[in-house]
């Protein structure tokens, strides 16, 4: 399990970067740099010690069904961010939130990490939390079920810095992730999924949409 935790570790050792240098720059360049060594580490994993995958890679153009399951998926992330955003921050605010997005400083980095920062983020973290982990586990004997349940535990703990909030949506994003892996047996599209909320959160859309809801109640 030693190649695992080099994989994953990247993507918590990152947040006690946060606490220490808190600044935007610093986020952005840490953040990516974790990614990559993560991504290169899995690759030359993958390709020195070639095996038959329970689920398959298939990084390919989407079909049409995939993109339906990965516009059903943003939809559905989206709309349990709006939802439940009072007791995500109440959960946030009551919990050991440490660390926060920093605040843009450099609108060519903003606009660079808007866009192609978020594809970027989707990939990389489904290439590991869904396509690595998943198949890992159902590799090491576990069942479709339990091996979704501890990958995507291991997923929304690395939220940890953001509160307990931030935790348990990432586990109900994790869920929806998951199954539409297992179920598209394609890896395109959670990584459509996952960077369409993600750039329509960072956008302000759920904040948005959270402010409508609100008021209409």
């Amino acid at each position: 399990m030693l190649p695992a935790l080099v994989i994953v570790s990247p993507y918590y050792f990152n947040k006690l970067i946060y606490l220490y240098f808190p600044g935007y720059p610093v986020f952005v360049a840490t953040d990516y740099a974790c990614r990559i060594f993560s991504l290169a580490f899995l690759y030359l994993l993958l390709r020195s010690e070639p095996t038959s995958l329970p689920l398959p890679w298939r990084l390919a153009v989407p079909s049409t069904k995939e993109l339906l399951i990965a516009l059903i998926g943003a939809i559905t992330l989206i709309g349990s961010n709006v939802v439940g955003m009072t007791f995500i921050q109440y959960l946030n605010a009551h919990s050991w939130w440490v660390t926060r997005f920093p605040l843009p400083t450099n609108s060519v980095l903003q606009y660079f990490d808007g866009t192609v920062g978020m594809v970027f983020v989707g990939l990389s973290e489904e290439a590991v939390f869904r396509f690595y982990l998943i198949n890992l586990l159902l590799l090491r004997g576990m069942s479709r079920a339990r091996a979704i349940i501890v990958s995507t535990l291991i997923f929304a703990g690395i939220h940890w810095s953001y509160g307990a909030g931030a935790v348990v949506f990432a586990m109900l994003a994790g869920l929806v992730l998951s199954m539409i892996f297992t179920s598209a047996r394609s890896l395109i599209a959670p990584i459509i999924t996952h960077a369409a909320f993600d750039a329509f959160y960072f956008a302000g859309g759920v904040a948005f949409l959270w402010r409508l809801y609100s008021h209409a109640w």
